[in-house]
C-alpha cells in the first residue's frame, strides 16, 4: 500500500485517507515516503504502485526476482538404459576409489607450500593424510 506524507502539516497517512486529508489541511501536496515523488494537486491519485523496499534501499544493485512460471507436465520419454554387466560396474567403483600416486622425489628441496600448490585436490588429500607429528615435533610422512 502506498503511503503518503502531507508536505504542508507532515502528516503521514495511506493513500484511501489522502482525499479526507485535502479537505481539512489548505494546500495540500503529498510526497510518497517510499519512492520520494511529490505529487501536486490530485496528481497523487495515480500514483497506485510503488517501489519495494529492496529497489530503494539497494539502489543500482537491485535485481528483481524472476517470476516462475508455471511448468507443463509433460510425460517424458525414458530412454531404455543400457544394461551392463555386475562385474563391469564393480570395478568402474573400485577406479573411482583409487587415489592418485604422485612422486614426491621430483619435488626435493622445495617448500611445502609451493608443493601443494601444485597438487591436485585429491592428491593434497593423500599427502596430508599420510603427514604425521613425531613426538620431537617433526613431520614424517608415513
Amino acid at each position: 500500500m502506498v503511503t503518503f506524507s502531507c508536505e504542508v502539516c507532515n502528516e503521514s497517512m495511506l493513500k484511501k485517507k489522502a482525499d479526507q486529508h485535502t479537505q481539512r489541511c489548505y494546500g495540500a501536496y503529498f510526497t510518497c515516503i517510499d519512492c520520494s515523488t511529490t505529487f501536486n494537486g490530485a496528481d497523487y491519485r495515480k500514483h497506485t504502485q510503488c517501489i519495494t523496499e529492496d529497489q530503494k534501499y539497494q539502489k543500482a544493485l537491485y535485481r528483481p526476482k524472476k517470476q516462475q512460471q508455471p511448468k507443463q507436465q509433460q510425460p517424458k520419454e525414458q530412454p531404455e538404459k543400457e544394461s551392463k554387466p555386475v562385474e563391469a560396474k564393480k570395478t568402474e567403483k573400485k577406479s573411482k576409489v583409487e587415489k592418485p600416486k604422485f612422486d614426491l622425489g621430483k619435488h626435493k628441496g622445495e617448500k611445502l607450500y609451493k608443493v601443494l600448490k601444485k597438487l591436485s585436490k585429491d592428491d593434497k588429500k593423500t599427502l596430508l593424510k599420510k603427514i604425521q607429528i613425531t613426538k620431537d615435533g617433526n613431520l614424517e610422512l608415513a
